[in-house]
């Protein structure tokens, strides 16, 4: 634990039991915000681009990507660049 002007700071692994709240739930009715155009949706709305190894997901507005999804022998991937916001 380390000591800053505000109080002790801990790792992530003290977030675990918050982040686990926010990753198990229905994911496809959660509502997500377009970064560049703003369009706002849930992402069962999105554009589906598929291939084997993951997802692109679009947005149904303006087609810039929103979120990708991979996964490889290494892990799964989540990159949402594409999003400002993802709410559950």
């Amino acid at each position: 634990m380390a000591e800053t002007e505000s109080g002790f700071v801990l790792d992530g692994n003290a977030a675990a039991g918050l982040l686990q709240e926010f990753f198990a739930f229905e994911v496809t009715a959660a509502e997500t915000k377009c970064a560049a155009c703003g369009a706002i949706q849930i992402v069962g709305a999105l554009r589906l681009y598929a291939a084997p190894m993951g997802a692109v997901l679009r947005c149904p507005r303006c087609e810039r990507v929103v979120m990708k999804a991979v996964r490889t022998p290494h892990g799964g991937w989540l990159e949402l660049t594409g999003t400002e916001y993802l709410r559950f």
